[in-house]
């Protein structure tokens, strides 16, 4: 009675924080979206010394879309607003939606480092401004560049938290960092039903295509080998391309060193099973005796000498008298030549000498 009570509990009586929410049941998440009126209303205060009339209007129209937001599309309200009443920030704009050149990166470093020493732009736009200068190069391929910038800034104080995981999970995921990439990926996908559909599936295929690679596999080497291409194709030919380069001709030479390794064990292997083959009853061979192959000729010499064998006495071969004995060899070596006479006759002495 007491176990279809507490079963009827169970299913009748909905848990205290449980029965109306069931995602609260799924593994709380280790980060949340930042709250995008709270941000405009920052953004709107900044601009409110700045711009006056129309132009402020604008901005405040820009920044009221970010009420619908949910963390992504937040850094690009964030810009386009803020480059409306700070110069600076509008030059760093500009460059952003330029055509890419290889002069684009260090323009855009130089305009960041001059906004990032400007006292009067406030810290939470700092951190967002540098997002997404780390957006922008990581669209373009310098992952590196981006991995350094996004390491030091915080996720927590980020306007776009699901940029910064994506972004920093990318740049892993090329850079061959297995471990930190995966952990990142893991963190970026506890709330993969809330992000958006670029960012979700391209995660999960990062995920899937990182986690099987193995140190020194033919795999590692073809991703390196890539990364080389990808920075020579910037430009790069300092000391990481040349360690690069170094490290993919040693983890081949490892691999060839291995499969030569592999391959004399097989035809030891071969061998000692044609060696078994030719001996099936599994005989040994005598101390200091090597076996024969079987297609070596044997060059070994002795005294001709054979077990005797019982090949009886009816005709007394041995006995013979002289005349019939003289005859009897006639009779065998007549069709022979003279010299192989000595020699049948020796053998038939030889013969009658060893009767009892």
């Amino acid at each position: 009675m007491l176990r279809i009570l507490v079963a009827f509990w169970i299913v009748v009586v909905p848990i205290s924080g449980f029965g109306s929410d069931p995602q609260l049941l799924k593994k709380e998440s280790s980060w949340n979206w930042p709250d995008s009126q709270r941000l405009m209303q920052q953004v709107q205060g900044y601009l409110d010394g700045k711009l006056v009339g129309d132009e402020l209007q604008q901005a405040k129209l820009i920044a009221s879309n970010a009420n619908s937001s949910n963390g992504v599309g937040l850094l690009d309200i964030l810009l386009a607003t803020t480059a409306k009443g700070e110069p600076a920030i509008a030059t760093l704009k500009l460059l952003i939606d330029a055509p890419f050149t290889p002069e684009s990166n260090s323009k855009i470093d130089a305009q960041l480092s001059s906004i990032l020493a400007n006292g009067s732009i406030p810290a939470w736009l700092k951190t967002d401004l540098q997002l997404i200068c780390c957006r922008y190069q990581v669209h373009h391929e310098l992952f590196d560049e981006a991995l350094q910038r996004l390491q030091p800034l915080s996720q927590e104080t980020s306007s776009d938290p699901a940029t910064w995981l994506f972004c920093m999970a990318i740049c892993q995921h090329h850079l061959m960092q297995r471990g930190s990439c995966l952990e990142t990926l893991d963190k970026l996908l506890e709330r993969e039903t809330e992000l958006p559909t670029r960012y979700a599936i391209t995660a999960r295929l990062m995920q899937a295509d990182i986690k099987p690679l193995k140190e020194d596999s033919l795999d590692e080497i073809a991703r390196l080998m890539n990364d080389v291409e990808r920075r020579l194709a910037l430009g790069r030919t300092g000391k990481t391309v040349r360690d690069k380069e170094q490290s993919i001709v040693d983890k081949l030479d490892k691999m060839i060193d291995k499969l030569e390794q592999q391959q004399q064990q097989q035809q030891q292997q071969q061998k000692q099973q044609q060696k078994n083959a030719g001996n099936p009853k599994g005989q040994k061979a005598k101390p200091g005796e090597k076996p024969m192959d079987d297609s070596e000729i044997a060059g070994t010499k002795g005294p001709g000498d054979v077990d005797q064998k019982n090949i009886g006495d009816g005709n007394g071969w041995g006995n013979l008298p002289p005349a019939q004995r003289t005859e009897a060899l006639q009779n065998i070596t007549k069709d022979l030549p003279s010299h192989y006479r000595e020699v049948i006759e020796a053998y038939f002495k030889r013969l009658a000498s060893s009767q009892p």
